[in-house]
């Protein structure tokens, strides 16, 4: 009996998101700093002679091939292995934090998906055309509205800095760094306590975009310039300065939209900076989903604590080095 695994960390952005949303992106290209983290979400696969069942603990639903299921999120899936000829067997899918909460988790489950469907079929290749594919398979069959950064950040791995006009891409690894090192024992991510639909908060920002509003646009360069010297921070070992422009890029995201932050965001980011943190901004999209902190390794345990006023979910997390891949189970 075949048995195959895919597991596909999850990400944080620490500057630049937004800027690899088109039409921006083919416009003037996108410049992002990321690191994928120790969480994440595995996809397991089975074979057996019956008709395939998907079963998912983060949508507490199981559906089989060939059931009245509805067209729901749960049925893309399930027609995404029928046209890719997988019809018979078992596929379990484990996110460890709640879809739509700023991490990436849709892009690391399609590429977990995906990683799977071209094990299947002999098909893979690589990293980037791993990501290539899960990033139009979210786009055309999910009909989500994303930016490139997630499937090809959760694909490659590590703690990076991307460029990117659309086409093609250029990776520079940062974890020979002393930043790595305050990231290993200085990351926090808190809960808002609810999650939200990325592409509606995003779609605001793309139709401004085409527009040509000119302060989205000045904002956005803004951005770009951002992940451009935090890239400089990080081979100067300047944490302070990295910090500084983590803060100074969310007052500029935040001026992307209505909907990318709210009162419980400001209120835990606020608590956060007061407590000694370093650094605060709302992962994601906006709205909701999970808060990244950045601080000292020693007070990382006063605002743990004290987040815990705000957030039922408050967990430190590391960088980690790899991306999607297959192990064993």
């Amino acid at each position: 009996m075949r048995r195959i695994s895919s597991y596909s960390p999850l990400r944080v952005s620490f500057a630049g998101g937004g800027t690899d949303i088109s039409p921006f992106l083919e416009m003037y290209g996108t410049d992002v700093v990321n690191t994928t983290i120790d969480r994440g979400v595995y996809v397991s696969y089975v074979e057996d002679s019956s008709p395939l069942e998907i079963t998912s603990r983060d949508f507490l639903k199981t559906i089989v091939f060939g059931g009245d299921n509805g067209a729901n999120f749960q049925e893309k899936i399930m027609d995404l292995f029928i046209k890719s000829g997988i019809e018979k067997g078992r596929i379990y899918i484990n996110g460890e934090v709640p879809p739509g909460s700023g991490l990436g988790s849709s892009s690391a489950m399609v590429n977990s998906i995906t990683r799977i469907i071209q094990e299947l079929n002999g098909e893979y290749t690589g990293s980037l055309d791993l990501a290539k594919k899960s990033y139009q398979t979210e786009r055309e069959h999910f009909n989500i509205t994303l930016g490139i950064q997630d499937p090809f950040a959760i694909a490659e791995g590590g703690f990076k800095y991307m460029e990117s006009d659309g086409t093609s891409f250029v990776f520079r690894h940062l974890e020979k760094s002393h930043i790595m090192e305050k990231l290993e024992e200085g990351m926090i991510i808190a809960y808002t306590g609810s999650t939200r639909e990325s592409s509606e908060v995003l779609k605001d920002q793309v139709i401004k975009s085409r527009r040509g509003e000119k302060d989205v646009l000045e904002n956005l360069r803004h951005l770009k310039q951002i992940a451009r010297e935090i890239v400089t921070s990080t081979e100067e070992s300047d944490w302070g300065r990295f910090c500084e422009k983590i803060n100074e890029g969310w007052k500029i995201k935040k001026s992307l939209g209505k909907n990318v932050s709210g009162e419980k965001v400001d209120n835990i980011i606020k608590m956060a900076l007061e407590n000694g943190a370093k650094a605060a901004r709302l992962l994601g999209g906006g709205m909701q989903g999970f808060v990244l902190i950045l601080a000292e390794r020693e007070d990382i345990w006063k605002i743990q604590n004290q987040m815990k006023k705000l957030s039922g979910f408050v967990m430190r997390v590391s960088p980690s080095t790899t991306g999607t891949h297959l192990f064993s189970f």
